[in-house]
């Protein structure tokens, strides 16, 4: 091994360190990976900056553009309301409907986003109908997901790995067509289909959320009332004026005045004799603030209908993925004044804060018990940051434009797949006539387009020729030839596709379709055959992320509102991902010889 590989492994070690232990966000972590490998001489200024001219990343960002654009114009919504409508009340018949109907959105558009259209509608039909909302939400993700391969625009992995083998200097001009391997997607998707109905519903524990939020934070044991006395020093002072958050710690959420709530930046909140401030802390400071602040401490049993009436609103917010607020902390964001409401928890990962939550970074999946007045949570849900699950009217829709969107996409997907135009140039026209018909402006591209997964496209793409400049992509090809070679060819497709969908469990889906493309190439120059099959199973695989909340952004989307805890992505994904290695590793060589 030589200086410059020993120095490339210790950098890719690095890196699938901090991505498995989500030390940082994924871009800061390929920023970091890229400075890395500019600082060692790995690769040159040309190379770094490749990444981000490179037809995947453009094409990404493209697609991304116009999946928001058919989104905008409604027309998933209502596709998305029908399909579940015909589900009827039935628990089994509703999650074939969501498995058929995430899949197909997802096998033409970014998965994420079709998870986020079924993600609050699947919530809100599970609630009206007493069914449990977490015996859906994990198999619409894993649905998302195997049925984003089906279709070279399913999945941004399948684009950059189409990308990589057509800049590849061994590729001798090969292209990955739109449907090239569709039907070995839907094998895959009715394995997967047929495992999410029976073995896999009969595995996943029930984990019915609690109808109250209060509860389902377990709020009540950190709120209490204080009850102003005449002789109290706060009188005349507005909140804000109190120092109650700076001496005590202690964070106010309302004032009671009679029937009356006040948030506590309103204006009219000026505090009077009785009235009653609901505050949050430990409860060591409450007898403090007791003898200091003139009040009578009154012990609270708090709920939902507590905190609320018809102006005020309690509701749960998710950091989005398209979130500029990942992260950063809510005192970094000064949050109260930037959306005029009070975040009173968070729960990440699994885990509910209710303790300085003002020091906590975000991170994209996060969710936020918020309080906030009706008028301001209908701008909050404007907002690109997060996604609040409450019956409010949803943003106004361009309708009028469905059809444009519709004929648009349909449009692309056709001259791609039939050669017209290569997916590139249709997807940077498809985008140009989304802006010229209205269905797209370009501040709703520039606001809600995913900057992370460029960002991290055009940071790791370097890093793929690194892989080959250095000769580190024929090192672990040969040491996998070594170990499997006398089994054949297809035993070592098995070892590679098993390879890839570990190490996608631990990084990212791009990542690591980044770091294996190299090294099928190396693997069929070494055995001398096709490089067809392995690039295939390295697509396949790389999708393949069920065992992990965090190796798949729906996963990790769909973690808190389903109530799950680790072990169930483990009992339940980590048969799904044995069954796909063995389907994979049997049926991609019939598809494509050796």
């Amino acid at each position: 091994m030589t200086l410059d590989m020993m120095i490339l492994a210790g950098i890719l070690l690095g890196a699938v360190v901090m991505f498995a232990l989500d030390v940082f966000p994924v871009d800061k972590v390929s920023i970091l990976i890229l400075g890395a490998l500019v600082l060692t001489g790995l690769i040159d200024g040309q190379d770094a900056v490749s990444g981000f001219g490179n037809t995947a990343t453009i094409t990404v960002a493209c697609m991304l553009a116009l999946s928001y654009g058919i989104e905008r114009t409604g027309a998933l919504n209502f596709a998305a309301n029908r399909m579940i409508e015909l589900a009827g009340t039935s628990e089994l018949r509703l999650l074939v409907a969501i498995i058929f109907s995430v899949g197909f959105l997802s096998a033409f558009i970014n998965n994420t986003a079709a998870v986020a259209i079924f993600l609050p509608l699947t919530l809100s039909i599970a609630r009206r109908r007493g069914l449990d909302a977490s015996k859906f939400l994990m198999p619409m993700s894993f649905a998302a997901i195997f049925a984003g391969t089906c279709t070279l625009i399913g999945t941004s992995t399948n684009l950059l790995v189409a990308s990589l083998v057509e800049d590849h200097p061994e590729a001798g001009g090969w292209k990955i067509e739109m449907f090239e391997f569709t039907k070995l997607g839907l094998i895959l998707f009715v394995i997967g289909t047929l495992y999410l109905l029976f073995p896999g519903r009969a595995l996943l524990t029930s984990r019915r959320t609690a109808e109250s939020l209060t509860e389902v934070y377990r709020l009540r044991h950190f709120v209490t009332e204080l009850i102003l006395k005449p002789e109290s020093p706060l009188i005349g002072k507005r909140v804000t004026d109190t120092l109650l958050s700076e001496r005590f710690n202690l964070e106010v959420i309302e004032v009671l005045r009679g029937e009356t709530k006040f948030l506590p930046d309103d204006p009219d909140a000026v505090l009077r004799p009785g009235d009653i401030l609901l505050v949050q802390g430990e409860p060591h400071t409450f007898m403090q603030v007791k003898d200091e602040a003139g009040v009578q401490l009154k012990a609270l049993t708090v709920d939902d209908r507590v905190l609320q009436d018809d102006n005020i609103v309690l509701v749960e917010a998710y950091v989005s993925p398209k979130s500029a607020l990942v992260d950063s902390t809510l005192k970094e964001l000064n949050f109260r004044r930037r959306y005029n409401a009070t975040a009173l928890a968070i729960r990440s990962h699994g885990r509910t804060i209710r303790q300085k939550i003002g020091r906590v970074r975000l991170e994209y999946g996060d969710a936020l018990l918020i309080l906030t007045s009706r008028q301001n949570l209908a701008n909050l849900r404007q907002t690109q940051d997060f996604l609040v699950f409450e019956e409010l009217g949803r943003a106004v829709l361009r309708k009028d434009k469905i059809y444009w969107a519709l004929g648009i996409f349909l449009a692309i997907v056709l001259a791609a797949s039939t050669g017209v135009f290569d997916i590139l140039e249709a997807a940077v026209m498809g985008t140009g006539a989304m802006l010229l018909t209205g269905c797209l402006r370009f501040r709703e591209i520039y606001n809600n387009l995913h900057w992370q997964t460029i960002v991290m496209l055009g940071c790791l793409i370097p890093l793929g020729s690194a892989m080959q400049k250095t000769g580190m992509a024929d090192l672990i090809a040969h040491q996998l030839i070594g170990n499997l070679s006398g089994l054949g060819p297809m035993a070592v497709l098995s070892g590679l596709y098993l390879v890839t969908a570990l190490l996608t469990s631990l990084m990212t889906n791009n990542a690591t379709g980044v770091l294996m493309v190299p090294i099928a190439f190396s693997v069929s120059q070494e055995l001398g055959v096709s490089v067809r099959p392995f690039v295939y199973a390295i697509m396949f695989a790389a999708s393949a992320s069920f065992m992990t909340p965090m190796g798949y952004q729906t996963n990790t989307f769909v973690f808190g509102p389903g109530g799950y805890k680790f072990s169930d992505f483990l009992k339940v994904g980590g048969p799904l991902n044995l069954i796909f290695w063995v389907a994979a590793s049997l049926l991609i060589p019939m598809f494509w010889s050796f």
